[in-house]
C-alpha cells in the first residue's frame, strides 16, 4: 500500500514539473516582462506590459529652473509680459504622453514646441549613452532667425484645457511658459508637467523668477526746496528717470496744474552716461539701468522775466513724466509716474496764528455744525493794503476781513480774516487728491503796482 502511494507522489511530481516548464518555454514565464512588439523597421510601436503607457519614463529638460542660480530674475516690464523656453528631449524607447497639473498662477499659459524630425537629425548629436545632446540643440537654436523660422512651421499645443500630446521616442522641443503678470516686483512663477499618466507621480516643475518693473522709474518722487525768500531767491534741484526695461526711450514732462505765472520752470533732461547708470544702480539694489536722464528743476522767489512773485507760505507743484512714441506724438499711459516739489516762501507778509508750517488747522469737526476760525497776517512794508482772491480761492472756504482791521502798531500792519467751512458743505479729510478738495487754500493779494499773491492752505476733517 505504501509502495503505490510513493508511485502516485512520484508522479504527480513529475506532471507538475512538466506543466511548470511547458509555461515557462511556451507562454513567456510567470513573472517575465513580454518583449515589445517591433515593426519592420525595428522602432517600437507597442509593449504589452505593464508600463506600456510610457509612465516609467521622463523627459530630460536642459534646465528647469531660470535664472539658473535661483536667486537673480528676469527683468519684465510691467503690462508687457513675457517668456521663457525650456529644451527637453524624449530619450525613452516608448511613446510618452504628458500634460499640464497645475501652475501657481493664472497670469501665466504654457505651450508645447516640438521641432521637426529632420531638423533634429541636422542639428544635434548623442552623447555616450546614447541621449540627445541639448547644448548643442541650445547652440543651434540661438543662432540668428533660426528659432523665429521654426516657430512658423510649428503649430504648438497649448497645456491649458486637459490637452495630453503623446511624444514618440526622439522627440526634440521645448515647453515655454509665458506670462503677462501686472504684480509688481519679484515674481515665482511655475508649471508642474506631469508625464506617463496624470496623478502618477511622476512630474517636472518649471520655474521662472521674474522682476516686474515699471517702464518708466523716477528718483526721487518728492523733492523738498525748503524755504524761498528775498534773501535766497532761487534754488536748483533735480529728478533722475531711468528704465531697467528699455535701451532707450523718448518722454515729456510737465508740471500738472501750472499757474499763469509759475515760478517753477523744468529744464531740458540731460541723458545719463553708461558710468553714471552704473553708479545709480546701488540705489535700486542692482537692478540694471539701461538707460535714464536727468530732468533739471528751478525754483526761483519770483517769476522769470516777470514782475510777479510766488505767491507766500507753503507750496506744492505736481510734475509727471509719461513715455511718449511717435515724436512725442502719443503718450504711453501706462508709464505715468507722478512726482512732487515741495517748499515754502518766506517773505515781506507772516502768517500769524498758523500752524504746521504755515497752514491753518481747522481741526476735526462735526459736519453738520461747520466751524469757524480767525487768521492774522502782518507785514514791515508801508502804506500797503490786502484783498481777497476770490477767483483763486476755495469754493468751500468763506472768507471776510474781521471788522476793525487792518491794525498799525510798533511799525507792524496787521489784518484779521474770518475763515468759515458751512455746515454740510465737506466731508472726510482735506485737502486730498481730489479735484474739489486738492488745494483747499485761501488767496489775498496786496494791492498797487508791487502785486503778489499770498496763499494760505487750511486743512481739516468733516467727521458725519
Amino acid at each position: 500500500m505504501k509502495s503505490s502511494q510513493g508511485i502516485i507522489a512520484v508522479l504527480i511530481f513529475g506532471i507538475m514539473v512538466f506543466c511548470l516548464t511547458f509555461a515557462m518555454n511556451y507562454l513567456g514565464g510567470l513573472n517575465e516582462v513580454k518583449n515589445p512588439i517591433q515593426s519592420k523597421d525595428n522602432s517600437i510601436t507597442k509593449s504589452s506590459d505593464s508600463t506600456e503607457d510610457g509612465s516609467n519614463q521622463e523627459l530630460t529638460f536642459l534646465q528647469k529652473i531660470y535664472p539658473s542660480d535661483g536667486i537673480s530674475a528676469l527683468e519684465n516690464e510691467f503690462k508687457m509680459g513675457g517668456m521663457q523656453d525650456y529644451l527637453y528631449t524624449h530619450d525613452g524607447l516608448l511613446p510618452l504622453k504628458i500634460g499640464l497639473d497645475s501652475k501657481n498662477c493664472t497670469c501665466t499659459s504654457v505651450l508645447l514646441f516640438e521641432l521637426p524630425k529632420d531638423w533634429v537629425k541636422n542639428n544635434s548629436t548623442k552623447d555616450v549613452s546614447g541621449k540627445t545632446n541639448l547644448l548643442k540643440i541650445e547652440e543651434a537654436l540661438s543662432k540668428p532667425d533660426v528659432k523665429s523660422v521654426l516657430e512658423k512651421q510649428i503649430t504648438p499645443v497649448a497645456l491649458e484645457k486637459n490637452e495630453q500630446p503623446v511624444l514618440n521616442s526622439g522627440s526634440v522641443g521645448w515647453i515655454r511658459l509665458q506670462w503677462k503678470t501686472e504684480k509688481m516686483g519679484p515674481n515665482r512663477l511655475t508649471a508642474n508637467i506631469w508625464m506617463g499618466k496624470k496623478g502618477g507621480g511622476n512630474e517636472s516643475r518649471l520655474e521662472a523668477l521674474v522682476n516686474v518693473q515699471a517702464a518708466l522709474i523716477v528718483d526721487p518722487v518728492e523733492i523738498v526746496v525748503d524755504v524761498l525768500s528775498p534773501l535766497v531767491s532761487e534754488k536748483k534741484v533735480a529728478f533722475k528717470c531711468y528704465s531697467s526695461t528699455r535701451k532707450s526711450f523718448d518722454f515729456i514732462v510737465r508740471m500738472t496744474r501750472p499757474r499763469p505765472d509759475e515760478t517753477i520752470q523744468i529744464g531740458k533732461p540731460i541723458p545719463l552716461t553708461s558710468e553714471e547708470l552704473k553708479n545709480d544702480e546701488k540705489l535700486f539694489n542692482g537692478t540694471p539701468l539701461l538707460s535714464g536722464y536727468l530732468v533739471p528743476i528751478t525754483a526761483s522767489y519770483s517769476v522769470p522775466g516777470g514782475k510777479d512773485l510766488m505767491e507766500l507760505g507753503p507750496f506744492s507743484r505736481q510734475i509727471e513724466f509719461i513715455i511718449t512714441k511717435n515724436n512725442q506724438k502719443d503718450l504711453e499711459s501706462d508709464t505715468r509716474v507722478e512726482t512732487k516739489i515741495t517748499g515754502k516762501v518766506e517773505g515781506e507778509f507772516r502768517i500769524l496764528d498758523a500752524e504746521q508750517r504755515g497752514r491753518l488747522s481747522m481741526g476735526v469737526f462735526q459736519r453738520a455744525l461747520g466751524v469757524k476760525k480767525d487768521l492774522k497776517i502782518e507785514t514791515e512794508l508801508q502804506g500797503i493794503d490786502l484783498e481777497l482772491d476770490l477767483a483763486k480761492t476755495t469754493s468751500f472756504l468763506k472768507v471776510k476781513p474781521v471788522p476793525g482791521w487792518p491794525q498799525d502798531l510798533l511799525g507792524r500792519r496787521t489784518w484779521k480774516y474770518s475763515i468759515e467751512i458751512s455746515p454740510n458743505t465737506v466731508s472726510g479729510p482735506f485737502p486730498r487728491d481730489d479735484e474739489f478738495f486738492r488745494d483747499s487754500s485761501f488767496y489775498l493779494k496786496s494791492k498797487g503796482n508791487a502785486s503778489r499773491s499770498i496763499r494760505i492752505p487750511v486743512e481739516g476733517r468733516a467727521d458725519n
